[in-house]
């Protein structure tokens, strides 16, 4: 397989991928396999079965983990060594399950979250709105949410500002 050219610091594009990896321990290689043989950058996971005490590492990638505090659960956001990023606080959830950092793509910061509900939990739409609102970039954005199935859909509202 051929070496992917190295990332600089700032990148214009980026690959992502997203898995629901039902216990990421026990499928590491499969895992590695797949961020290798596709390149991804970044890798949102859910479902990761973590927990506090448990070391998980890849190479060429930093993982950003928000664990459960009981069985199961946890979210993590892997991020290829060399990609200019940070961690974000996430605020204090009721029944959502995330982990945020930043990136800047063509110089523009970009807020990137891995989010996990239960299917038995209602959806808060202020959990999204800490997201979504304030200092996230995404003013004038307002979550529009549906609890049937988890649909989750943002819908873009033109805010003018007094001069």
């Amino acid at each position: 397989m051929a070496a992917r050219p190295r990332r600089t610091e700032r990148c214009k594009v980026l690959r992502l991928a997203c898995w629901n990896a039902d216990g990421v321990r026990g499928r590491k290689l499969e895992l590695e396999h797949f961020l290798s043989q596709y390149g991804v950058d970044i890798c949102l996971l859910s479902e990761t079965f973590l927990n506090p005490g448990q070391a998980f590492r890849l190479s060429n990638y930093v993982c950003h983990r928000t664990n459960r505090l009981t069985a199961g659960g946890g979210t993590a956001i892997l991020v290829r060594r060399g990609i200019v990023h940070h961690s974000v606080p996430v605020p204090g959830l009721t029944h959502l399950e995330a982990t945020a950092t930043q990136v800047t793509l063509a110089d523009k910061p970009v807020l990137i979250l891995a989010a996990y509900l239960l299917p038995s939990r209602p959806l808060i739409g202020a959990e999204l709105t800490a997201f979504f609102g304030g200092d996230s970039g995404l003013d004038g954005w307002r979550p529009q949410c549906q609890t049937r199935g988890l649909e989750v859909a943002a819908e873009h509202e033109t805010v003018e500002t007094p001069t």
